[in-house]
């Protein structure tokens, strides 16, 4: 029997772990079935059918559930699913998601969900965490059977060796995982929500087809907004080609192309190169609005005065000629219909830009207060999903340091 102990520990915990099989501490390793009749078999309401796609991480997603009548869950009374059974998607693309199933409600599982029914002493978080680590994982991917079909089966499962501590240290590591998970979740739930309410407001915000006023204006601001094409409004401006041969992966000057702009950067150019260029060349002012124009049409990303080049043609802005708010200018391309060309390959032709049209309100401070509005909801989505992806991080280190 092995011993062990992992990098990081709570305070007041000094007894060495032990090595165990899966089938040393289960009652139970097996999976259900497909229900006779199939899809047929599903039913509006009754007892939920907990399919691989219901399994996510440490998290079991009834917004996708199906139901199957009492007598068919009768004849699938074997894969029956009780409260802190462990689920562990067994087939296909979702291989090895598991999760705990924490609710009171009877459910069952077709043949790609096994249930892993921990016999006392050894809890279920603890185990679901243990699927979910790196050694787990590894076990997972070296054990699938079935050819060229990944799959476990569950003498596979069974086979699988963990090292345990005392239930009360389990108990405490899976309440340190859970107030992980229940953070990860809020601040997902959150970030889904603030988009929802801005897809709304953009909706509500701005004037619908045919209309002059929006449906929620702020207070003080009245009259018609205007249509407008945005060649009326500047003029588009590119970078100075950058050749292929001329990047690099790593270097002083991140290169934004149109696949990357809004997001990290994937080649490099040389400081000498950028100070050239942005002397001799169009280069974006501050608050200017860069234009993804083929492949990722239209997404954007606001120049902030970083030292950064460009991809010309396929990277583009409108330099403004000061008649318009720029931040209000990026909301409406949120909301404007470009006049995309091309079967094949899409792109939004410099002359395209041009004759699209937005709707604008007149006053220039209405726009910048819609402008505002936007853009902190904006930063809402960011703060959460920078906080979502700094605990997902947190959540990876700690399974790679506090078990064995």
């Amino acid at each position: 029997m092995k011993m062990n102990s992992p990098k990081i520990r709570f305070k007041g915990y000094t007894e060495d772990w032990e090595q165990r099989k899966l089938d040393d501490v289960t009652v139970k390793i097996g999976s259900g079935k497909t229900p006779s009749g199939g899809e047929n078999a599903y039913v509006d309401a009754g007892i939920p059918l907990i399919r691989s796609q219901n399994v996510n991480d440490n998290k079991v997603d009834f917004e996708d559930i199906v139901y199957i009548d009492e007598s068919t869950d009768k004849l699938m009374m074997n894969s029956r699913v009780f409260a802190n059974d462990v689920l562990l998607n067994i087939t296909g693309a979702s291989i090895g998601r598991s999760a705990v199933y924490k609710g009171l409600d009877e459910a069952n599982v077709n043949q790609h969900v096994c249930i892993i029914r921990p016999i006392e002493g050894y809890h279920p978080d603890f185990i679901q965490l243990n699927l979910a680590s790196d050694r787990g994982q590894k076990q997972i991917k070296s054990s699938q059977a079935g050819g060229g079909r990944e799959g476990l089966n569950f003498q596979q499962i069974g086979k699988m060796e963990f090292v345990f501590p005392t239930l009360d240290e389990q108990k405490q590591i899976g309440n340190y995982f859970n107030n992980i998970d229940h953070l990860i979740t809020l601040h997902q739930r959150k970030c889904e929500q603030t988009k929802t309410l801005k897809k709304y407001m953009l909706q509500k915000m701005f004037p619908q087809e045919g209309q002059k006023v929006p449906e929620i204006r702020f207070e003080g601001f009245t009259g018609d907004w205007e249509q407008r094409k945005l060649g009326e409004l500047g003029t588009v401006q590119t970078c100075k080609r950058i050749f292929k041969e001329q990047t690099s992966e790593k270097g002083d000057i991140p290169f934004f192309k149109n696949g990357t702009i809004g997001l990290e950067p994937d080649s490099y150019i040389s400081r000498e190169m950028y100070e050239e260029f942005r002397r001799l060349y169009p280069y974006p002012e501050v608050g200017d609005t860069l234009i993804s124009v083929v492949g990722s049409i239209g997404r954007t990303a606001e120049y902030t005065g970083k030292d950064e080049y460009f991809q010309d043609s396929n990277v583009v802005w409108l330099k403004t000629d000061g008649s318009i708010n720029k931040k209000f200018l990026k909301i409406s391309y949120q909301v404007i219909k470009w006049l995309i060309e091309g079967s094949t390959v899409k792109h939004l032709y410099n002359d395209n830009i041009l004759r699209s049209e937005i709707v604008m309100p007149v006053s220039q401070i209405e726009q910048a207060k819609i402008a505002e509005f936007f853009e902190e909801l904006d930063h809402l989505i960011t703060l959460h999903q920078r906080e979502y992806e700094k605990l997902q991080e947190l959540k990876k280190f700690m399974l790679q340091n506090m078990f064995v």
